[in-house]
Formats: structure tokens, sequence, C-alpha cells
């Protein structure tokens, strides 16, 4: 059986055991201010082949490799531009993914064969003290099965992943209940080109481009098969095992088939007999954070179909809308 420890802090005795099964090639899963990742040595091939197998993820799926600072992340690239240095000193550590040239010492199975590496410096203590006592960067996908829910509490890892992590640290629930942004910075190299954001997550368009100007923004999906340069670009991804299905704000549910809950922003409208409802405040925040949470817990209590009133159509809610259309996607034919 997979043990499931209590993490205190940064100084507990655990992150010893956790470093030494990192160290051996093993997988430990660990808290992360976004949600929980599946942490590997980074740099050791058939340790991050493991999490390829655990997840059930495509190879065309790169991993995302946690660094302790900047310096760490110069010596995984081959250009470590101003625009790179001045984001990781506002931004690092927390939860900004930044993509960039790929040097020699970044296996091909951790870039999914391509040119590129994403590059993060976590918040949580726990994470970055375990990255230091492994002393090498860690490869840490979200800890669940692939195209699944993300985990936001160390419960979830072990009902998801089960016997295939040799250990999880539970810290407690996760502080920003959702993945990090995922900044692309290779278009800088281009007269007047941008930088491209490919996930919206916690460090906002607004905040981004205050710092480095206008940015692009992808907002399609990587057909199944092709190399995606970054995690979340697959049509579907976090979703529940129950049916998700988006719906005008209001609409309310017609018919309840099976259980169904539905889930309101701001208020509920009438729902009819048997149908389960929640209501989430109208705050792009505090809807990111509880996302997961709930869509974990309706699904542990066994609704077939979950209806959810489409979120607005601002900045401040790109990085839920994002979650809410690819967990919604039906599955590829």
């Amino acid at each position: 059986m997979t043990r499931l420890v209590p993490v205190a802090g940064p100084d507990d005795p655990i992150l010893r055991e956790a470093a030494a099964i990192l160290a051996a090639g093993g997988l430990v899963a660990f808290p992360t201010e976004t949600v929980y990742g599946l942490g590997a040595d980074g740099l050791n091939p058939e340790a991050v082949a493991r999490i390829y197998a655990a997840k059930g993820r495509p190879a065309t799926n790169p991993v995302i490799l946690h660094v302790d600072g900047p310096a760490s992340a110069r010596v995984l690239v081959s250009d470590w531009p101003a625009a790179a240095q001045a984001l990781a000193e506002r931004f690092w550590p927390g939860p900004l993914t930044l993509v960039l040239p790929a040097s020699s010492a970044v296996p091909a199975i951790v870039r999914a064969g391509g040119p590129s590496v994403a590059l993060r410096c976590p918040a949580h203590p726990v994470a970055l003290a375990l990255i230091r006592a492994v002393g090498r960067p860690l490869a840490a996908p979200s800890a669940n099965r692939s195209q699944h829910l993300s985990p936001t509490r160390a419960e979830h890892v072990a009902s998801s992943l089960g016997e295939a992590v040799d250990l999880i640290l539970d810290g407690g629930p996760t502080r920003a209940g959702l993945e990090s942004t995922i900044l692309d910075l290779r278009g800088l190299d281009q007269p007047g080109g941008r930088a491209r954001i490919l996930r919206p997550g916690p460090v906002s368009l607004a905040d981004l481009s205050a710092l480095i100007g206008p940015l692009e923004t992808f907002e399609g999906a990587v057909a199944e098969g092709e190399v995606q340069t970054a995690p979340g670009m697959a049509q579907r991804h976090y979703a529940p095992r129950a049916r998700l299905e988006l719906v005008a704000p209001g609409s309310g549910v017609d018919e309840a088939v099976g259980r169904v809950a539905y889930v309101g922003l701001g208020r509920l409208p009438v729902l009819p007999a048997g149908v389960h409802g929640v209501r989430l405040p109208l705050d792009a925040e505090a809807v990111g954070t509880r996302l997961y949470a709930l869509l974990h817990e309706l699904d542990d209590a066994g609704f077939d179909r979950i209806v959810m009133e489409r979120v607005p159509d601002s900045d401040a809610w790109m990085a839920v809308r994002d979650r809410l259309r690819r967990a919604s996607a039906r599955e590829m034919p």
C-alpha cells in the first residue's frame, strides 16, 4: 500500500526519506500552492517514464520541471532572456511556468521530444524543500490519471493513482486550486514578436502584460497525437467522472435523469425535485480555488451529471473558463 504521510513543513524529517526515494528513481506526490504534483528526478529519463506510466499520460504531453530559483533554471535552457529574469524576479516562487528553448541537460522524455522546456519555481515551502533536498529539478505534473481532475488534497492523489506512487506527502488542501499559468517566451526572439499564454492560471494576463508588454493567448486545442508545447493544451483535460455540461446562467435543468447536480454562480434558479444545487460566488478567484475540490466531491457523491453555469467572458475568468471548456469536451472519436 502506498503510504500517505502528513508533512508538517519544510523541516519535517519525512522529506529526507522522500528525497531518497526520488534520488533512487521513485515517485513522490507532494503539495504545491496550485495542485499536488507527481514528482520524479527530472534528469532521470527512467524515473520520468514512471510518471508517464502511472498517469497513463500520452508521450506527446511534456512535463514541467520544478526548480528552486532562476540559477537552477538557467542550466536547463539554451537562452535565458531578460524577460525571463524579470518574470522570475517578480513571480517566482509562484504559479508561473516559463517555456524556453531547452538545453542538452533536459531529457527528451521531459520535452515530449520537442525543442523547449517548461520551468516553474513553486511557492509551497514543502515543494521547495524537497527540490533542494534532492538537489536536482523535479518533473512534477499533476498527481492524477491523465485527463482527469487535478488533485487539491492528498486523498485525491491516493484515489486516482493508488499504489503507482511510492509516497504521498499530505500538506493539506492547496491554496490556488488551479494549475500554474504557462507563458511561452520564445516569440520574443522574433522582431515584433510577443510572448504567448499557453495555459491561463493564477498569474493573470494583466499582471504579465504590465511587466513584459502585450501578449498573445492560445485558446485552441492540440490535435491528438501531436506534440504539445506544454501541458493543458489538449481538447479534453481536467475532467470529472460525471458528465459535465455548461449552460447559460440561470438556465436550470429541464429534466433530472439520473443523479444530477447543478452549480450556479451568484444565485440558484428553481430546480426540479431531486436535483442537488450548489451555489458558488460570482468571484473568479474564489471559484478557481474551489472548482476541483467541488468536482471531486460531486464525483465521490456518485452524481452522473454535473450541470454548471458558464462563467463570464472576461480576462478575470480566463483560467476557470479554460478548465471548464476542456473538462466538458467530449472524448475524441
